[in-house]
């Protein structure tokens, strides 16, 4: 493609072919934005349900506040599910202009 043609602006966008790594871009940005989301959720109202009230009246686990031991084993769960949808979900892809995607290599774990 020469220079002139780059920066040409006289298309149609319906001539355009849609390159697969946008689709499956689209699709990774979806499941990290809705397990973001539930993450915040879940550990908002962990704390929120469960500290509040007197101080005095908490319930402790192994020494902290039960809201805030909630806190942790929800981050813990969270964190753990990130390492596996980054090791085995998410492809590995070249995001030059003419770039390829990684397949997956299948492993037993």
């Amino acid at each position: 493609m020469k220079k002139e043609e780059y920066y040409d602006t006289n298309y149609d966008f319906k001539e355009i072919e849609m390159d697969e790594r946008f689709i499956i871009c689209e699709k990774e940005m979806k499941l990290v934005f809705i397990i973001q989301i539930l993450f915040t959720v879940l550990s908002v109202a962990a704390a929120y349900l469960l500290g509040r009230g007197n101080p005095e009246d908490y319930t402790y686990i192994m020494g902290l506040p039960a809201w805030w031991f909630a806190v942790i084993s929800i981050s813990l769960i969270f964190l753990g599910t990130v390492i596996y949808i980054t090791k085995f979900i998410l492809v590995d892809m070249d995001l030059g202009d003419e770039g390829t995607i990684e397949e997956k290599v299948k492993t037993k774990i």
